[in-house]
C-alpha cells in the first residue's frame, strides 16, 4: 500500500516521530539538567521533588544539596536561560511570593504604610528569600512588561554557596 502525503502532512508526521523519540526522563537530576542547562558532575544529596501542577497552574520544584566544587563550577559559568550574569543577594519581593520550593508553607508580602515590603509566612522560606548570599538566575515566562502579571509564570534557580543548597522552581499561576 502506498501512502501519499502532502507537504504539511509529512511535516506533521516528522514532528510526531521526533516527539516520540525524545527522551522523557522522570529522574529529577535529568530534569534539572534539561531545564537549566547545568550539568551535575558531582554527587548530590537529599534530592526532593515536588509537583503541585494542576490543569494550567501550579509549581514544580527540585531541591538538593550539592558539593562546593559543583557550586563553584556553576557560578564560574553562565547562568541558565541566557542570562548574562548571576544575580546575587536577597530575592526581589516582586518575585519571591510566586513560588514555594518544597517548603511546608508559602510566603506573602506585607506592605507597611511606611517602609519597605517584607516577606511573611514560612520561616524557612522567608530566611532563604532574604539571604544576601544567594546567587540566582530567573526568567519570566509570561508578561514581564505587565505590572499586574509580573512573575505570573516563571523559573528560578537559587544557589547558596554557604549551605551548598540548590533550589529550582518553575511555576504558572
Amino acid at each position: 500500500m502506498a501512502f501519499k502525503f502532502r507537504r504539511r502532512s509529512s511535516q506533521l508526521l516528522i514532528l510526531i516521530i521526533s516527539l516520540l523519540s525524545v527522551s522523557c526522563s522522570s529522574n529529577p537530576k535529568d530534569i534539572f539538567e534539561d531545564r537549566t542547562g547545568l550539568k551535575i558532575d558531582q554527587p548530590i544529596f537529599g534530592i526532593k521533588e515536588t509537583d503541585t501542577y494542576g490543569i494550567h497552574e501550579g509549581e514544580y520544584s527540585i531541591v538538593f544539596r550539592s558539593t562546593e566544587g559543583q557550586i563553584k563550577t556553576w557560578l564560574k559559568g553562565n547562568p541558565p536561560w541566557n542570562n548574562k550574569k548571576w544575580n546575587k543577594g536577597a530575592i526581589p519581593h516582586v518575585m519571591g511570593g510566586a513560588f514555594q520550593l518544597n517548603f511546608p508553607e508559602s510566603v506573602g508580602l506585607a506592605f507597611p504604610d511606611k517602609g519597605t515590603p517584607f516577606y511573611m509566612g514560612d520561616k524557612g522560606l522567608v530566611k532563604l528569600l532574604n539571604d544576601t548570599s544567594n546567587y540566582y538566575s530567573y526568567i519570566e515566562d509570561c508578561c514581564p512588561k505587565d505590572n499586574k502579571l509580573r512573575f505570573h509564570d516563571g523559573r528560578i534557580l537559587i544557589i547558596q554557596p554557604q549551605t551548598k543548597m540548590v533550589y529550582y522552581a518553575v511555576w504558572d499561576y
